[in-house]
């Protein structure tokens, strides 16, 4: 039995047609869910988030089939891993700003989008749906990633403040969004 935390009801949590993409692209797999404290994560790098799965793959092992402990006890069962599809969610960085596989600030705004899933929860608001992608976007690439790179500059600030303050932002979208359906028909109906 899977714990339910694990269980991941994807009719009841995406729209049909999104369902039946995921459910084609995940096929028959077997995926693991790797769980790393959110310290980690932040203070360390995307290098340190494969070694922490490593020794989570190690210890499945150990425990499923009551090994000695020692990752090279496993060397073997683990090697069967190379089958196994690693989803890496981020590019490699410029090499001046590198630091492992896998980087926060690799990430394609468009997996971005995808791991927000704010189209699942509003596919009916536009623009609520893409101001919390921006919302969470300049947490993690502002705040997070190029904030411990850029920190002190003015230029910095200017650069997140449409996201950070007042409604800046959100009139804005909406004006676009009314401004579509004003002159095209709606959205995805220019022609």
């Amino acid at each position: 039995d899977l714990e339910p935390q694990f269980v991941i009801p994807i009719d009841k949590l995406f729209p049909a047609k999104s369902a039946a993409a995921l459910k084609a692209a995940v096929g028959k797999s077997m995926w693991q869910a790797i769980h790393i404290p959110t310290i980690v994560s932040r203070t360390c790098d995307g290098g340190t988030t494969s070694r922490w799965s490593a020794m989570q793959i190690g210890m499945s092992f150990i425990g499923a089939y009551k090994m000695c402990a020692g990752e090279a006890a496993v060397a073997d069962l683990a090697f069967a891993a190379k089958h196994a599809g690693v989803i890496q969610m981020a590019d490699i960085l410029p090499a001046r700003r590198a630091r492992g596989p896998n980087e926060p600030g690799g990430i394609k705004f468009g997996h971005f989008a995808d791991m927000v899933q704010s189209d699942r929860k509003y596919p009916n608001d536009p623009v609520r749906s893409s101001l919390e992608i921006v919302a969470a976007g300049t947490m993690l690439f502002d705040q997070i990633w190029l904030g411990s790179y850029m920190s002190g500059g003015v230029g910095f600030t200017q650069y997140a403040t449409a996201a950070y303050t007042d409604n800046i932002l959100d009139d804005y979208t909406q004006y676009g969004v009314d401004y579509i359906k004003k002159h095209h028909g709606g959205i995805g109906k220019a022609k």
